[in-house]
């Protein structure tokens, strides 16, 4: 995507030298990419993140009429036309913001390939659905799409071949419609592994840490826990559910 060089190696874009010297030179040669951690500007509307630094303009003024075609357009290949284009993105929930970069990505007339790393970590049920079918749609017009992801479901239900990564190497690939889950898992450990979450026997001892209603200036409201020793705790939530600003606290 142009934001690091290589030190070793090459890349080749339909078959001639592809050396990107930025994420803007990578994007004018069709090249797209979708980081896990947001890259939009808050204070601007949704239209203006999509197409920053790519307006369209007349005379040296940015052409707001072509603008909003143009992110309309991106946002109902999402299939989220009921996304605003003039709302003001920190106003979005975090799956909205998702879409706006996917959206962004997509507003590209040149894009030709398009990477997606972890998409689906902020949205729901319904958005990942909307996604994958997009994803189709836009694989039977051409565009190539590197999609990255821990979750193996979401792999064998959108790509057609897999490559997988390990301590920086590829370890193996091949076509997802003839290898099992187990086998890409036992690539990906470097192992077979026969539980994926062995249980020990194990005696909580004394409380080291407890937590009563803990609340922040948002969040957390109210969030009371106890932590034993000897003990592993999960905490859940939805984004937004305000578990990351608990541990903060």
């Amino acid at each position: 995507a142009g934001a690091l060089k290589a030190d070793a190696g090459s890349i080749e874009l339909d078959g001639r030298p592809y050396h990107p010297a930025s994420p803007i030179d990578a994007r004018r040669q069709g090249v797209a990419m979708v980081y896990q951690e947001l890259s939009l500007a808050p204070h601007l509307t949704v239209e203006e993140n999509v197409l920053l630094g790519q307006e369209p303009g007349r005379a040296g003024l940015v052409d707001r009429r072509e603008v909003r075609v143009r992110v309309e357009r991106a946002l109902a290949q999402l299939g989220h036309g009921d996304l605003r284009p003039e709302a003001r993105v920190a106003d979005l929930s975090p799956a909205a913001q998702q879409l706006t970069e996917i959206a962004r990505a997509l507003a590209q007339s040149a894009c030709r390939v398009l990477i997606l790393d972890e998409p689906t970590s902020s949205l729901t049920a319904d958005d990942i659905e909307h996604l994958f079918v997009t994803l189709e749609r836009l694989k039977r017009k051409g565009l190539a799409v590197i999609y990255i992801s821990h979750v193996l479901e979401e792999v064998q239900r959108v790509a057609d071949r897999f490559t997988v990564l390990r301590d920086g190497e590829t370890v193996g690939g091949g076509d997802v419609a003839g290898t099992s889950a187990s086998e890409m898992v036992r690539l990906m450990a470097g192992r077979q592994l026969n539980e994926l979450f062995p249980r020990s026997a194990r005696q909580p001892g004394e409380v080291v840490l407890e937590l009563e209603e803990v609340a922040g200036f948002e969040k957390p409201r109210s969030a009371s826990l106890q932590l034993r020793r000897g003990e592993v705790l999960g905490i859940g939530g939805l984004v937004g559910a305000g578990r990351t600003e608990l541990l903060r606290a």
